[in-house]
């Protein structure tokens, strides 16, 4: 057992408050070195870790100098997470970097975003950042030269419906001989969201893409003003009105280095997308949270113009899959498009078909076409609460 004090005689805590302590001393590990006295241990720890932030807090602490402040505990659960989060974060760093060579020497011209460029450009060591995947965004037309590259390098590709609008992005995955496993989240649009999908496009994003010399010499990333973009899009797009601390904390760091200009042009390309609200709301939750005072003006210059014509919709609370169907219906130009989409939401490939449902032959699908159907309807009109 190492450092740390004794904790006091632990007093039931509410979940609610175990989050406000961890946010607390992520914003101020100083000042709230004495947060935890006398609270329950396991539901800090247990708050933190469901929010992917057990990790951050740990170093965050230690690098303020009051880490041992907190309940033994506490810090030998950090220390034990931090030592296998190292282990595995080397050898997902020698997986990456091979991946990217080899998608460089196919020609396939990948932009690192969300969680695995972030952990190398914002965040104190790369581990703290939790992630279960990588994300890559790539041109379209390179989507197959990719497929071929993880292919070869023994990725598989799960059942997972696929079409011209019912999604933009593939996932893939592979298990080690640690048996570790490496995924990879490829989106050749920002988002599965119609009404968001081509707000930034990867040609683009692509004139905009800065090294990430930890990954390679072929690695690249977008730079801060279109990070800080990508990842608000993300949050309203894939989470709608979620208070998770990881995701806000991305916008805590990110907003925080960026330069007064830089600051304009976030609010100037927000404005001519159609995600001043986006970008608005997003932000004042990285202020409320974590003190991010940098972006006051931004919030307040958003908000002066008011809501526009062109503002992107996104669900804002508890959602239903027919919600968000009814949106991209409305998103989509014309009614040929609209009709594709429920085709493809109602018909996926048979390819599919067989393997979600484990069947070889073709005369049992349209059976279970029906029943997919059926099976599905109750889901479609279930309320699903926005992540923590």
């Amino acid at each position: 057992m190492t450092g740390g004090k004794r904790a006091a005689p632990a007093v039931p805590t509410r979940e609610a408050d175990a989050v406000a302590i961890v946010a607390r001393a992520l914003h101020d590990p100083v000042a709230s070195s004495h947060a935890s006295a006398g609270v329950d241990v396991a539901a800090l720890i247990a708050a933190a870790a469901r929010h992917r932030v057990f990790l951050l807090l740990g170093w965050t602490l230690r690098a303020a100098g009051t880490l041992e402040d907190w309940p033994v505990e506490f810090v030998d659960a950090f220390q034990r997470a931090e030592r296998h989060a190292v282990a595995m974060d080397c050898v997902r760093h020698a997986e990456l970097v091979g991946v990217l060579a080899e998608l460089s020497g196919a020609g396939v011209r990948p932009l690192l975003f969300k969680g695995a460029a972030l952990a190398h450009t914002h965040y104190p060591a790369p581990h703290v950042r939790v992630r279960a995947d990588t994300d890559l965004l790539v041109a379209a037309s390179e989507v197959g030269a990719l497929e071929d590259v993880l292919g070869r390098l023994g990725y598989i590709r799960p059942a997972e419906t696929s079409g011209r609008l019912v999604s933009y992005q593939s996932h893939y995955q592979r298990m080690d001989r640690y048996g570790m496993v490496h995924a990879f989240d490829v989106h050749w649009r920002i988002s599965n969201l119609q009404v968001l999908a081509n707000r930034l496009t990867y040609e683009e994003l692509w004139k905009c893409r800065v090294p990430l010399a930890a990954l390679g010499p072929t690695a690249v990333t977008v730079d801060d003003v279109h990070a800080l973009l990508l990842a608000l899009v993300h949050r309203a797009g894939h989470h709608p009105g979620s208070r998770n601390l990881l995701w806000i904390y991305d916008l805590h760091v990110l907003a925080g280095q960026l330069s007064v200009e830089q600051m304009r042009q976030v609010v100037e390309i927000a404005v001519a997308r159609g995600l001043g609200q986006i970008v608005g709301d997003g932000l004042a939750l990285a202020r409320d949270w974590f003190g991010q005072a940098a972006v006051d003006p931004v919030i307040d210059d958003l908000r002066a113009r008011g809501p526009h014509q062109e503002d992107a919709i996104v669900i804002q609370g508890p959602w239903t899959q027919a919600g968000v169907l009814r949106l991209d219906l409305v998103s989509l130009p014309n009614w040929r498009a609209r009709g594709r989409l429920i085709r493809e939401h109602l018909m996926p490939s048979q390819s599919y078909m067989r393997a979600r449902y484990g069947v070889r032959s073709n005369l049992l699908l349209p059976g279970l076409y029906v029943w997919r159907v059926l099976l599905g309807m109750p889901k479609w009109l279930r309320t699903h609460k926005a992540d923590d």
